[in-house]
């Protein structure tokens, strides 16, 4: 098939053993690649009837057909049943290992079962080793992704691996990648540590590249001079390149966009201390990015003498403002840690602001004020480790809220903890957070961005009023759908390619008679199943909301304002035909997946 390898390794890490299975042409067609290939297989194996943490919830590792053949496309799936939600689970990192995966000649991964001792898998071309890996066991991310670099010699390679918080299955550990990037949300590293995986390294060979071919190189070559163009001219992307994603910290902080002190107020003086302008003007030395990317939005900076990556927008927000801490130095440092041990840094900076905001009553024995920055360190280390109060950090925001009795007072849906935007600014947000399928997610649908004026002319995705309710069911779902193409195609949420332009990059890669109208179609189509899965995991209507936490007026640029969840989710319910929270039996089969359970 042009633009695919056409076949995915499976992994069994119990038997040591590996064989190649072929992507169907129907399955390309239908769902692309990525998350959309990655929840077709999934519900395939019927993962939502396991244990998330046994080993027959399989890890999916999937490219696109344009991975690493445009900007901003090196970016590579993990799927699994999330530990941390117990519903679907995926994340995606940039770096290099989607585009290895394809000069190796795979379009994807499946790992299943569980190995006896720890092992890390060597990828190549048309086979797959399993290394021992006992003695890289228990060390940090940077150490572990360098000493299995250097076992593999002068080899080109792309690394991925889990920290000690993935060993100890901490429910929110993560995956890192490339050394700088990572698969943050929903507890991939702890899925890759239930299964003694301490890591992935794919391999390939310059002369034995496997060529991928394009149904109309032409075309595509015309179509990506128009998108390079595009980035070019965008805004946003200038302002990554210059200032990181953490140019947008003073931004949210006018919006009321900025979370702090865990959801309970809407300003932050210390705003302009922790921006991506402030870190610009003292500590960063350079830019780092995905390969092949023009943007190149991640910051290196210099802490105590070294030169480190630094964090970026989500970091900064959860350990700055949610905490009260405006020390820059000090997030850089907490990033460093975070990364190093393996943890997702939203979730664990939700978490350690929840514990601080149940020191204040009295609730627990946390033991963390607002920005006590050595106390975080500590915790930080304790949640890795599970030691003492970590125990419970680890186990994430819900797993408190329960146990303390705080309904309503944990800032999550279905378990994820909510990022570092606030739907009080950007109303739509209020039904994003509620209705998607990882739970709190503000990737890749971005709704803060359409709420700030941004346009898709073609599926008439407009907002004239960032407090309004009515319309923003409809407008959810419309930037849902198409939300789900980019995670698909494996590209970056990021970039400013327009329906018009992904339809013919994929055409032209693929030779699928892709147009706007039908992509639109797939993105629902993926969105749907990821809905019918999660049916499946016992998720009702009633999950489809916001803790109260969030829904409390505060001052500062969102005005005292509270979005209206339920109508703008029952809006939502209506337009895409899905009767209480169920897609209903005409828009499964309008929408060709008649053949779900």
């Amino acid at each position: 098939m042009h633009g695919y390898c056409g076949k995915i390794l499976r992994i069994d890490l119990e038997e040591k053993s590996y064989s190649a299975i072929p992507l169907e042409k129907r399955d390309a067609e239908q769902f692309i690649g990525g998350t959309g290939i990655g929840i077709k297989i999934h519900y395939s194996m019927k993962s939502y009837e396991k244990d998330a943490l046994s080993p027959s919830n399989p890890l999916v590792i999937m490219t696109g057909p344009i991975s690493g053949l445009a900007p901003g496309t090196s970016r590579v799936a993990f799927c699994a049943k999330s530990p941390l939600t117990g519903i679907w689970g995926e994340s995606n990192s940039g770096g290099k290992m989607a585009t290895y995966l394809k000069f190796a000649g795979w379009d994807g991964v499946i790992i299943e079962g569980r190995s006896k001792q720890p092992v890390y898998l060597v990828i190549e071309r048309n086979c797959a080793r399993f290394i021992d890996a006992t003695g890289i066991w228990g060390k940090g991310c940077y150490e572990a992704q360098e000493i299995i670099e250097r076992e593999l010699g002068e080899k080109r390679a792309s690394t991925a691996v889990i920290g000690p918080a993935g060993e100890n299955i901490v429910k929110f550990a993560c995956i890192q990648v490339d050394n700088s990037r990572h698969a943050g949300r929903t507890g991939m590293g702890a899925v890759m540590g239930s299964k003694m995986l301490k890591g992935i390294a794919v391999v390939y060979d310059v002369k034995e590249k496997f060529q991928i071919s394009l149904a109309d190189e032409k075309g595509f070559k015309e179509v990506q001079k128009k998108f390079i163009e595009a980035i070019n001219n965008d805004f946003a992307c200038t302002m990554f390149k210059e200032l990181g994603t953490s140019g947008y910290v003073e931004t949210a902080e006018g919006f009321g966009d900025l979370p702090t002190k865990y959801f309970t107020e809407g300003i932050f003086e210390g705003a302009s201390r922790i921006s991506g302008s402030a870190m610009a003007s003292s500590i960063l030395k350079g830019n780092d990015g995905c390969l092949g990317c023009i943007v190149r939005c991640g910051r290196i900076v210099e802490h105590k003498g070294r030169k480190i990556h630094g964090p970026e927008y989500e970091t900064v927000a959860a350990f700055g403002s949610l905490q009260l801490n405006d020390n820059l130095e000090a997030i850089v440092e907490l990033n460093y840690l975070l990364n190093d041990l393996g943890m997702d840094t939203i979730s664990a900076g939700v978490t350690i602001a929840f514990a601080m905001w149940m020191s204040e009553k009295g609730i627990g024995e946390f033991k963390v004020k607002w920005g006590d920055v050595e106390r975080v360190k500590e915790l930080i280390k304790d949640i890795a480790y599970r030691k003492g109060v970590g125990n419970e950090l680890a186990e994430g925001v819900r797993f408190l809220e329960r146990k303390y009795n705080l309904e309503g007072y944990g800032a999550h849906v279905k378990g994820l903890e909510i990022p570092m935007h606030d739907a009080r600014a950007f109303s739509s947000l209020a039904c994003a957070y509620a209705v998607h399928n990882r739970g709190a997610c503000h990737l890749p649908h971005q709704m803060y961005l359409y709420e700030m004026g941004k346009v898709i002319e073609e599926y008439g995705i407009v907002s004239p009023d960032r407090f309004a309710n009515e319309g923003k069911g409809i407008l959810t779902a419309k930037v849902q759908n198409f939300g789900e193409l980019f995670n698909a195609a494996t590209m970056c949420a990021f970039m400013p390619v327009t329906p018009k332009v992904l339809a013919e990059m994929l055409k032209f890669a693929t030779g699928f008679d892709f147009t706007v109208e039908k992509i639109a179609k797939v993105g629902e189509r993926i969105f749907t199943l990821k809905r019918v899965y999660n049916l499946k995991c016992g998720i009702k209507a009633e999950d489809d909301v916001l803790p109260k936490i969030v829904l409390q007026p505060v001052k500062g640029g969102s005005e005292g304002r509270i979005p209206d969840v339920r109508r703008q989710v029952e809006e939502y319910y209506e337009y895409r035909n899905w009767p209480n929270g169920i897609p209903s039996k005409e828009k499964l089969k309008e929408l060709e997946l008649d053949w779900v359970e």
